[in-house]
């Protein structure tokens, strides 16, 4: 090996640890950026299937109360041609039934359409990274900060995925367990309304039971609806990842406020993950 070889060897040596050096200070350490990227990555998978779960879920609570609200108007249509009567059995108590087994219907569809999940990497994403590599390779005179590598963006790219997915599974989870429990309750209050025109109760009785049985009914929703989760308990202090909700997505505070948001009620809401979403996509020009 020659003199000049020797040279050309020992400066490209020093300017590629003088490269390190500099990208060290921008990146990930590849090791810690493999093992993050695992562990999202299989976060984000077990959110794509806690959701599918949800729409299989809602799918088939809309396919039962379809056919169990035809298999009622069927029946109905055919008992007002024969000489029973319907009268005390079409009372607060049914007709309260109906309504809410309904609405679970309507829920239900809801809950399977309002599926949106975030992730992978778009046109527009795979053109800035090809062009922040470009710049990584090019060396810069003027001094520049080098840009943010890969590592770093998929990372930060994922657990904003995961964040957004996780609010999305909350409110499919709220609108599901809201759906369950209204189907449970529209079925309480049928049968009650049986009861109640069996019995030949009188206005008075059927108001006063009609009140009581609803007092019921929403207590027993909120707490059905409520036992989200236990919280967070760390036993180790060393354990400084709490984690994501996986099956519910998020406590039910943030699902009801993310609902909102949902529906376009918190326009203040939007324009701030607007500007967020604006101001990343500045960074990631530069």
């Amino acid at each position: 090996m020659t003199e000049r070889s020797e040279r050309a060897d020992g400066g490209g040596t020093e300017t590629a640890l003088g490269r390190g050096r500099d990208e060290a200070g921008r990146s990930v350490d590849p090791a810690v950026a493999a093992t993050a990227r695992e562990e999202l990555r299989t976060t984000f998978s077990y959110q794509v299937e806690r959701l599918r779960e949800i729409d299989t879920k809602a799918i088939e609570i809309l396919k039962a109360n379809l056919v169990l609200i035809g298999i009622v108007v069927t029946g109905g249509s055919i008992v007002v041609q024969t000489e029973f009567e319907l009268g005390g059995f079409l009372n607060l108590f049914t007709l309260a039934g109906g309504a809410l087994l309904l609405v679970s219907t309507g829920l239900a569809a809801v809950t399977y359409t309002a599926s949106d999940l975030r992730g992978g990497l778009s046109i527009a994403d795979v053109d800035a990274v090809v062009a922040a590599e470009r710049r990584v390779a090019e060396p810069s005179d003027d001094g520049a900060e080098p840009p943010v590598g890969f590592d770093e963006r998929l990372l930060r790219s994922y657990a904003e995925w995961i964040d957004y997915n996780a609010r999305v599974i909350a409110v499919n989870d709220l609108l599901a367990t809201v759906t369950v429990l209204l189907v449970f309750v529209s079925f309480v209050y049928v049968v009650a309304g049986v009861a109640v025109g069996a019995a030949g109760l009188t206005a008075v009785e059927s108001l006063l039971s009609f009140a009581v049985l609803t007092a019921f009914a929403g207590g027993f929703t909120w707490m059905s609806a409520h036992m989200d989760h236990l919280g967070p308990e760390t036993t180790h202090p060393d354990a400084a990842f709490e984690g994501v909700q996986i099956t519910k997505g998020s406590d039910r505070a943030k699902a009801g406020a993310s609902l909102v948001e949902m529906l376009g009620r918190d326009p203040d809401a939007r324009r701030r993950r607007e500007r967020e979403a604006a101001a990343s996509e500045d960074r990631r020009d530069e």
